[in-house]
């Protein structure tokens, strides 16, 4: 028996989701899941509030948080503290001082990847739900370069996006979070990803433009969901 994994779920706590707790652990049970990583924008505390829910089910819900840095998003695991650099080299450094695991998520979008960065990150999303397929592809080319372990995010900001990138690990549950962590870096694993529509990008963009009360990324944005909307309908 497998573990199966949702990893890279936003909640309200993001300044571009509407996301509560409890519809993301609803969506995580249904689909059986044994590890949730959700994964607010600047903060855990939407992987806290979710821990605090669960209850043992899903039986792992791994505090974690998405960190803006100077070279793009960063990704910590098993968070014990808020962080509270926003400098790569100190994100990093906070993180692994807590025991954590660094994750580099959709390195070909919105990076500036170099040699320090690279060395310095334990695992690298190779399948994010958000990005191209070329970027994907670019990903799990870096990751084998390097020889980093790899995972598959579904980068949810609304609930029909849970579930569209699911990491597999061929091996049984853990007994506890230190095998958990060793799991996630050296166990074998698959990555199963299914399309979802394209709208639901700007739709958590206006979210964003509604939160932080921007009318012109508001604007642009409806323009943005209605040309995907009208291409997804004529495509069908």
């Amino acid at each position: 028996m497998g573990i199966r994994c949702l990893f890279h779920i936003h909640t309200r706590h993001s300044f571009d989701s509407l996301l509560q707790p409890r519809t993301i652990l609803a969506r995580a049970r249904s689909m059986q899941a044994d590890l949730l990583i959700v994964t607010d924008h600047e903060s855990k505390r939407g992987s806290d509030d979710v821990a605090k829910l669960a209850e043992g089910n899903p039986r792992f819900v791994v505090r974690a948080g998405e960190y803006k840095t100077e070279k793009g998003d960063l990704i910590g695991l098993f968070l014990k503290n808020e962080i509270s650099s926003r400098d790569s080299n100190e994100v990093v450094r906070e993180i692994h001082g807590q025991d954590g695991l660094v994750v580099l998520p959709h390195p070909f979008k919105a990076h500036k990847l170099d040699d320090e960065l690279l060395s310095q990150v334990d695992l690298i999303e190779v399948n994010n739900s958000r990005c191209s397929e070329s970027q994907n592809n670019s990903a799990a080319t870096l990751a084998a370069s390097l020889g980093k372990p790899v995972m598959g995010g579904c980068d949810a900001h609304c609930a029909g996006e849970i579930g569209a990138v699911v990491t597999e690990f061929d091996c049984a549950l853990p007994a506890d979070e230190s095998g958990l962590r060793t799991i996630l870096l050296s166990a074998p694993r698959n990555i199963l990803a299914k399309k979802v529509s394209r709208a639901y990008q700007p739709y958590s963009q206006l979210i964003k433009a509604w939160k932080t009360r921007n009318p012109l990324l508001f604007a642009y944005q409806m323009k943005q969901l209605a040309g995907v909307l009208a291409r997804e309908a004529f495509s069908q």
